[in-house]
């Protein structure tokens, strides 16, 4: 719709009725006999009004609104036609509807062009000033007729300047009406909850998002005072104008949101002083805050607390205990080879043994006992106001009861174990970080001893700890430093009394130190994972010297070379062990590599895979302390073994231990069953020797025949059996 028939739409709908005009007529005391005047006089004045509008016009350009205008030629043309008509109609005197209708409608376009109503005032009284002489010349010879035409001329322009006024006010009626519908959108449609209230409290009004945030209706909230909504744990909110508070807003259905108000006086339409209270939904915000609370002090895979909220606690608790004089216990777990359940069974599966590991030690302390997860498989168990150790031991069997008792992960059943440290507040430390540490050493402790129990710290543990981060520092540069030294111990064949391969076995010689046995050096290099190079250094290292041997003229000998649970997990084996026989010029045929019983059967059927590649290499294949572990017959049947070596703790006792040579017995039977050669382990005397060629084993290695000694010893020695 254009401007001009929005206009007279509008002007339309502020006409009043002929009822209304009469009333109208009637304040300003027109009759019908008043204006006929004005029309006696309409044919005389036609004449002269060109010179009327000119001096009306002379006028209007000193307004500044409307001198632009009129600059226009055609502008100016069209106005003055448009006066020229007014003024003749003003002069015809017949007020009706039509009339007031093109009146109003004048009226609305000079205010839409920002025309004040000042001058409206000013240019009625120009015209008048303008006509007023013009008149009394025309009416000389009837003076008497002077008065009652200006005194209608004056009723009639005042009747016009009304309805002018009139669309003035209507304007700013609308446009007040127009800015109220619109605030009402925007409050309508805001996120926030709003409401207004008088100062008696009452509610007055409400926006749809105060409903929603609610769950009443807008009829209800009016119902109530504001003060019952949104005031903070009974304080007046109106007292705390331009503050914010946050509290649990209880919704209709009962729920607990949390909401934000913010309250700040107002004056009303009635004028009273008032509050306007914005209401925000913050229970997002609130739900991120707790999830970054739960972030910084939970585990997020177990739920538990996590070190930083333990060290806080820790800290409380012990601060407490100091000003009681009561005791406190920290108990530092490790679960035993879990990194075999995650190498075995998958990192899905670790995760859920350690969910499961939490939930078990949560069901076993008090509410007011704290459990921890300081990252991978290590746990700590907070215990507080105790009058003595002793509940610290009671505990720690009974963790370890409830973690022995087997889990189904993923359809197969976990057997799992944990060590466990103990270190009692105060005689073990005065604070959180001296507690953690030894009850970390005492750990240890309980690892070295076995696994499977629990130790109290005692000072010593600090230094034995210290001294496995030692040998841990400097077992990392035990390659490039040439401390690593390979020893090599003769298997001779019980047939011929030859010498048949050698084991190759590692020692370690730091600088400045004696030797280090493999008992000590070889777990640390399985935890830290530095059994993976120094695996492959020895390797290299043995088939270079078997190449050297044979460049030498010895005679053929296998070498047997140890295979670490580490390495044999790992993918690229195959192919490390393809490369060094590459690099070296060893035949794959004069290498044999050990892997211990219990390290084939974690994960069998990956283990068949990875033996059936090395088989397919021309490599032997042979398991280590056979019969020390849980082999299935089945797998055995499968795997591509070559040999089977009988641990040294079963020769130690034959011939005479029953035990001992029955399964020494056993196992060679088994061998030969399956045409597999068999290697004794630990052979030292006569007697043990006879006993096993009896059971026609074919290889043994031992002190009886030689210590693990040099390369260069074993020249010597094949030339003292020639």
């Amino acid at each position: 719709m254009s401007t001009l028939a929005s206009l007279d739409q509008m002007a339309g709908s502020m006409t009043p009725s002929d009822a209304d005009i009469a009333q109208r007529l009637s304040y300003f005391d027109i009759s019908p006999g008043d204006l006929a005047p004005l029309r006696e006089l309409r044919q005389a004045l036609r004449p002269h009004m060109g010179q009327v509008i000119e001096a009306f016009y002379s006028h209007l350009r000193r307004v500044p609104q409307l001198n632009s205008k009129l600059q226009d030629a055609a502008v100016a043309a069209r106005l003055h036609r448009a006066h020229l008509a007014y003024f003749d109609e003003l002069m015809a005197g017949q007020i009706d509807a039509a009339y007031v209708h093109n009146r109003l409608r004048i009226g609305l376009v000079h205010q839409q062009i920002g025309l004040e109503p000042v001058w409206y005032i000013g240019a009625y009284r120009a015209y008048l000033d303008e006509l007023a002489p013009l008149i009394q010349r025309l009416l000389e010879d009837r003076p008497q007729q002077f008065i009652p035409t200006m005194s209608a001329l004056a009723k009639i322009t005042s009747f016009d300047m009304a309805l002018a006024l009139d669309t003035y006010i209507e304007s700013g009626r609308r446009q007040l009406l127009e800015l109220k519908e619109y605030s009402e959108q925007i409050i309508s449609s805001l996120p926030c909850g709003i409401i207004v209230a008088g100062s008696a409290g009452q509610v007055r009004t409400v926006n749809q998002a105060m409903v929603d945030i609610s769950g009443y209706a807008e009829e209800d909230l009016l119902l109530h005072r504001r003060d019952d909504l949104v005031a903070p744990t009974g304080k007046n909110p109106a007292s705390a104008s331009g503050t914010a508070h946050e509290f649990l807003f209880r919704r209709r259905d009962g729920e607990n949101v949390w909401v934000k108000a913010s309250v700040a006086p107002m004056q009303l339409a009635d004028g009273d002083i008032g509050t306007v209270t914005v209401i925000e939904d913050i229970a997002q915000r609130k739900r991120f805050e707790e999830d970054l609370v739960r972030m910084a002090n939970y585990d997020a895979l177990t739920g538990l607390a996590n070190r930083s909220l333990l060290l806080i606690r820790l800290q409380h608790t012990l601060a407490g205990a100091r000003r009681q004089q009561r005791a406190a216990a920290i108990l530092f777990l490790d679960l035993d080879r879990f990194k075999t359940i995650n190498d075995s069974l998958g990192h899905d599966a670790g995760d859920r043994v350690l969910i499961e590991v939490g939930r078990r030690l949560q069901r076993v302390v008090r509410e007011t006992d704290t459990v921890a997860r300081l990252g991978g498989d290590e746990f700590v168990v907070f215990i507080s106001d105790l009058h003595d150790e002793t509940p610290a031991a009671t505990l720690s069997r009974h963790i370890l009861d409830t973690l022995s008792r087997p889990m189904l992960i993923h359809g197969h059943e976990v057997a799992l174990s944990c060590s466990i440290g103990v270190s009692v507040f105060p005689q073990d430390g005065s604070d959180a970080k001296e507690l953690l540490k030894n009850a970390d050493a005492a750990m240890y402790q309980a690892k070295a001893l076995g696994r499977c129990n629990y130790q109290y710290y005692s000072p010593e543990m600090n230094a034995r700890t210290l001294d496995r981060l030692t040998l841990e520092n400097a077992l990392r540069h035990a390659i490039e430093r040439h401390e690593l030294v390979m020893l090599y111990q003769p298997q001779y064949d019980l047939r011929t009394g030859a010498m048949a391969g050698v084991e190759a076995l590692l020692r370690w010689r730091p600088h400045g130190r004696d030797m280090i046995g493999p008992d000590v050096f070889i777990p640390i290099a399985e935890e830290t994972g530095l059994i993976v190079p120094i695996g492959e250094w020895v390797l290299r290292t043995a088939c270079a010297q078997q190449v050297a041997w044979r460049q030498a003229g010895l005679p053929a000998l296998r070498m047997a070379v140890n295979l670490s649970a580490r390495q044999f997990r790992m993918s690229g084996l195959t192919a490390m062990v393809a490369q060094a026989l590459h690099d070296t010029g060893c035949e794959a045929g004069d290498v044999e590599l050990e892997i211990t019983e219990s390290v084939l059967m974690e994960r069998a059927d990956t283990a068949e895979e990875t033996l059936q590649h090395l088989s397919g290499m021309g490599v032997r294949l042979a398991i280590d302390d056979f019969g020390t572990g849980y082999s299935s017959l089945a797998y055995l049947k499968r795997f591509p073994i070559d040999v089977l070596k009988i641990d040294r703790s079963f020769i130690c006792g034959i011939p005479g231990d029953a035990n001992d040579a029955a399964i020494a017995t056993a196992v060679a039977a088994l061998a030969h069953s399956m045409q597999l050669s068999v290697v004794a382990e630990g052979v030292e005397t006569d007697e043990q020797r006879n006993f096993l060629m009896s059971l026609r084993c074919e290889y043994a290695q031992g002190y009886l025949y030689s210590k693990p000694v040099p390369a260069g010893a074993i020249a010597a020695l094949l030339g003292t059996m020639q």
